[in-house]
């Protein structure tokens, strides 16, 4: 009996020791995932504080919070326990979107890559503009959350998620994009168009192009672009600049890292922008900035 006692001691003992040596790797993460990591509500996440930010070693072992990004080093058990605990607030949430109105539905992809929301105008034209952010802070934080997800699943913290909105009534596409990329502007007139076709495009963005660039030039203040098209805009300009110390870069959003000969897809309408930034390459103002390599269209 007592042989037996030891065997079993000494198996739990190099399974407790196995766990505690499990390999931990680095995890790179958008910086807005400090606002529900470990959390155990959505309440908890509305009432997000910042300041107060940590997480339980469960999820990792150590946590640092950059400017622009979170950095997790964790273990592949750790990642489960965060993947699986995100979720969880994925479906409260998708609860609190889905009581706003009986017919009202979001649906995400295993691999979380992609969602579609089912909505009406009256949510998203309300009387009352409070009311209406509310119901928008639903989709962007299951869109952040699913974001976050992938990225831990792929190691990417530049990941994107296909993101569809469906008008409820005729089940047409009324917006889609791939968040956080894309701007998901939806207007009283594509509302309108959405009651009989699918709207790929916000019609605030008639005369919009998307026109593959490549970066020449990858500053803190500034990025410099090179269009491979030259049978559309700016067909005389061999280089083209977004100043990130601007009110233009402020509109769009960026990948975390960026380096030369990365290609993106610049989303602009042929006009410049107006910026004194000391050399003589025209500025510009885009709307979108997507990375090539999740560009689909």
């Amino acid at each position: 009996m007592k042989r037996k006692f030891v065997r079993v001691f000494v198996i739990l003992f190099f399974m407790i020791s196995g766990c505690q040596n499990e390999p931990v790797s680095e995890y790179v993460l958008p910086v807005e995932s400090q606002y529900f990591l470990g959390k155990d509500s959505y309440a908890s996440v509305k009432d997000h504080d910042v300041d107060d930010f940590h997480l339980d070693s469960a999820y990792a072992d150590e946590v640092t919070v950059e400017e622009d990004c979170l950095i997790l080093e964790a273990s592949d058990s750790q990642i489960k326990n965060l993947i699986e605990n995100n979720r969880m607030i994925l479906k409260e949430i998708a609860r609190e979107y889905e009581s706003i109105k009986d017919d009202y539905s979001v649906e995400w992809t295993d691999d979380y890559s992609s969602v579609t929301f089912c909505v009406d105008d009256e949510g998203l034209f309300p009387g009352d503009m409070t009311e209406a952010l509310e119901n928008m802070n639903h989709t962007f934080w299951i869109s952040t959350i699913l974001q976050t997800n992938r990225a831990l699943i792929d190691q990417d913290c530049d990941t994107a998620v296909n993101v569809t909105y469906k008008n409820v009534e005729s089940r047409y596409v009324l917006s889609e994009g791939l968040f956080p990329y894309e701007p998901f502007t939806i207007t009283q007139e594509d509302w309108q168009l959405s009651q009989s076709q699918d709207v790929i495009r916000s019609l605030e963005y008639d005369g919009y192009i998307d026109m593959k660039m490549t970066v020449k030039e990858a500053d803190e203040d500034k990025l410099i672009f090179t269009p491979q098209d030259k049978d559309s805009f700016y067909a005389d300009d061999e280089n083209l600049c977004l100043c990130l110390d601007s009110v233009y870069a402020d509109e769009v959003t960026l990948p975390h890292s960026i380096e030369e000969g990365d290609v993106f897809v610049v989303r602009v309408d042929g006009s410049y922008a107006l910026h004194e930034d000391g050399d003589d390459i025209p500025d510009i103002a885009p709307v979108a900035v997507i990375p090539e390599r999740y560009y689909e269209k």
